[in-house]
């Protein structure tokens, strides 16, 4: 029972480590995207006033000390302020998840590494990497569908169907964005999952040894 609990945690350290990862790994990304896909011209502003308002928007999902959304540009709809305040909720569950987790995650991968018990991850880490690969092949066959599922699974209203005639912030959150974000999630997971292979078969080698 013991074992099955620090699985638990430690799979949900891992996502949850790579969630609040690629989301503030947007801070460097949205700018770059931004740039690549002219959209400071769709906004009608300058790349730097365009990413003031991106993290206006971001403080507010993340800092709970951040009660209202405001962007300098961007006026926001009754729905539109629903969903965010529903993205907010999960980026802070998202946070306090990793916080409470990573801690304990940490202190028994250091255990395994100490007594040469790795070899224990190889298995559950490569099934764990097929996940990756199956969704990103799913992405790539049809993204809108992939999205609309995404976002039907994790909110139970139609809120996050922004009109761009009230929430104009939609026309510089393009799926292209969302999309990068989705494949750098992927990827930072399929890393860890490659690093837990790497390192159980090193202690499986170092065992065979003794």
């Amino acid at each position: 029972m013991k074992r099955a609990g620090q699985w638990v945690v430690l799979w949900l350290a891992m996502i949850s480590t790579v969630i609040l990862v690629t989301i503030l790994s947007t801070l460097l990304t949205f700018p770059i995207y931004a740039h690549m896909d002219d959209l400071p011209q769709i906004a009608a502003m300058s790349l730097g006033r365009l990413y003031h308002n991106y993290l206006q928007l971001m403080a507010y999902l993340n800092f709970p000390w951040i009660g209202t959304l405001r962007m300098q540009d961007f006026p926001t709809s009754l729905h539109g302020a629903v969903h965010f305040a529903d993205v907010r909720r999960l980026f802070i569950f998202d946070i306090l998840v990793a916080l409470v987790t990573l801690p304990f995650a940490i202190r028994w991968l250091h255990r395994l590494k100490a007594t040469s018990k790795r070899y224990l991850l190889v298995r559950p880490f490569m099934i764990g990497a097929l996940v990756p690969i199956g969704l990103t092949a799913l992405l790539a066959m049809n993204f809108d569908r992939f999205f609309i599922a995404f976002h039907e699974m994790l909110f139970r209203n139609q809120d996050w169907l922004f009109d761009p005639a009230t929430d104009p912030i939609i026309n510089v959150l393009p799926e292209g964005f969302f999309m990068l974000c989705f494949l750098l999630a992927f990827g930072l997971f399929e890393a860890v999952m490659i690093w837990g292979i790497w390192r159980g078969r090193q202690d499986a080698r170092l065992g065979s040894k003794q």
